[in-house]
């Protein structure tokens, strides 16, 4: 019942836009040590969940082949009460690499996720620059918010979340964490 509530919520948080579907994304969920510890898809509603997985940190890695060119998506991570979201994410990005966010576990919580396509009203500002959610910062007065994404903190925001997966391969091959952040900052995406 808890997961059926948090994937509900979930979905409630996501605005859906019915004219577009939403891809197939591979999910591959890595943990701090470099091991793959989830490998599936999304559903036809942009959904996926992984088992209980054991408390620590962990990478959450989207790639897709099938996003229509030019098509822009948010993604949700969810472990329990902890949350991560990525937008303005474009169907060229998934399928060059990808996109990784990383993501606390607490006590035997599923990583839950959500991807849906990224209504123009919320992606694109006044400028017709495209926006990123910034989260609300620990110690800062400054509350959540939307950002171009051409900003200083949105790229801040973009690099802390967002890693490709040749750097997170590279990473494993040199017997370092994927999830090491002083060494894995990457402006733009780390593409």
């Amino acid at each position: 019942m808890k997961k059926r509530c948090t994937i509900a919520a979930l979905s409630l948080a996501l605005t859906v836009v019915a004219s577009v579907a939403v891809p197939t994304l591979n999910v591959t969920v890595i943990d701090s040590a470099g091991k793959t510890t989830f490998k599936g898809a999304t559903d036809s509603r942009g959904i996926f969940a992984s088992p209980k997985m054991q408390p620590g940190n962990y990478a959450v890695q989207f790639t897709s082949k099938n996003a229509p060119a030019g098509s822009h998506y948010t993604l949700v991570v969810v472990a329990g009460l902890k949350k991560t979201a990525a937008s303005a994410i474009t169907a060229e990005k998934l399928a060059a690499g990808g996109v990784a966010m990383q993501i606390e576990v607490k006590a035997n919580n599923s990583i839950q996720g959500q991807v849906s396509p990224d209504a123009a009203q919320t992606r694109i500002g006044k400028n017709g620059k495209l926006m990123v959610w910034i989260p609300k910062k620990v110690g800062s007065n400054l509350p959540a918010h939307w950002a171009e994404s051409d900003s200083a903190e949105a790229k801040e925001v973009e690099a802390s979340y967002s890693y490709s997966i040749k750097n997170m391969q590279n990473k494993v091959n040199q017997g370092v964490s994927p999830l090491n952040t002083e060494n894995n900052r990457m402006g733009g995406g780390g593409q």
